[in-house]
């Protein structure tokens, strides 16, 4: 039974992961060096903390390589997302990033070969709509946007394929073999990377400090706490919630940041509809497939 506590540390943690976006943007770094450094610091924290805490890590083969693939596929969504916020504010990021709940509706539907429903109809158009709008408005940050939402796919990709270990395998065994794997696909794209893009190799003590905190705060501490309330509270209150991140980075983004984060009205308008798309998601799936209560005689 969930407690008080459980629905604070949730809102505490989507709280904190409003701010990933900005801190990409004062890190002077690019992104693929960003998230070497991030993930290779997470393994070194969570590997000092297992063998502290002497949590078994010998894991089935097949298990390990299917943690070690996500965390490539974890690296490939914080390059795009650190990349989205190098290229648009944070606002900006977080909207695309909102639209994750709907890419992972789509993704299960498309495995389990179902057809979508009337409400998956109404509010994938919905986004759409807020997307075209978005497009559409004086938005000199498309690039930034369209990256967004690549890495909204992906963390919707990265969600259905980690529902089942999180559950079967302690969540700081599960984080320690995927930051390994972020780590390799750190190396591993970046030669891609390279292409477009040209390597900083001296990071100030700054961005250093930026990084670490990046790992201890969100790769160690916010991912065990989440995967923590999760065993108490369902997954629909968790998946609400979660919408909650754009709301509260963009007023943030505002009150701090007011001058690089203020946007037009269209922009806040195409927003809107994407959130409401995002909070109507689950809360008409959730209807739709809680039986109704036998009335009383």
């Amino acid at each position: 039974m969930p407690t008080r506590s459980d629905y604070l540390q949730l809102h505490f943690i989507i709280l904190l992961n409003s701010f990933i976006p900005r801190v990409f943007i004062e890190i002077s770094v690019p992104s693929i060096e960003i998230v070497f450094l991030r993930t290779l610091t997470a393994v070194v924290i969570l590997g000092a903390y297992i063998w502290y805490k002497k949590y078994y890590l010998q894991v089935e083969t097949k298990h390990i390589i299917h943690l070690l693939l996500t965390g490539v596929l974890t690296a490939a969504y914080w390059i795009l997302l650190s990349d989205s916020a190098k290229a648009s504010n944070a606002s900006v990021t977080l909207v695309g990033i909102a639209t994750t709940s709907l890419w992972v509706s789509i993704i299960n539907f498309i495995w389990s070969n179902n057809r979508p429903g009337i409400f998956q109809i109404i509010t994938g158009f919905l986004a759409i709509l807020g997307v075209y709008l978005i497009y559409n408005s004086k938005f000199e940050y498309d690039f930034g946007f369209t990256l967004a939402i690549i890495a909204a796919f992906a963390g919707g990709l990265l969600t259905v394929l980690n529902a089942k270990l999180a559950k079967i395998h302690n969540h700081y065994v599960v984080a320690f073999y995927q930051m390994i794997g972020a780590s390799f696909g750190a190396i591993l794209f970046a030669p891609i990377y390279m292409v477009h893009n040209q390597l900083n190799l001296n990071p100030t003590h700054r961005d250093f400090i930026l990084i670490i905190g990046l790992a201890f705060v969100f790769s160690v501490y916010s991912y065990s706490v989440f995967i923590k309330v999760m065993k108490r509270i369902s997954a629909f209150v968790v998946a609400l919630t979660a919408n909650l991140s754009p709301i509260y980075g963009i007023l943030i983004a505002l009150l701090l940041f007011h001058e690089t984060e203020r946007m037009d009205n269209s922009f806040y308008m195409g927003a809107i509809v994407i959130l409401i798309a995002v909070f109507a998601y689950p809360i008409l799936e959730y209807q739709q497939h809680t039986p109704h209560r036998k009335r009383r005689r």
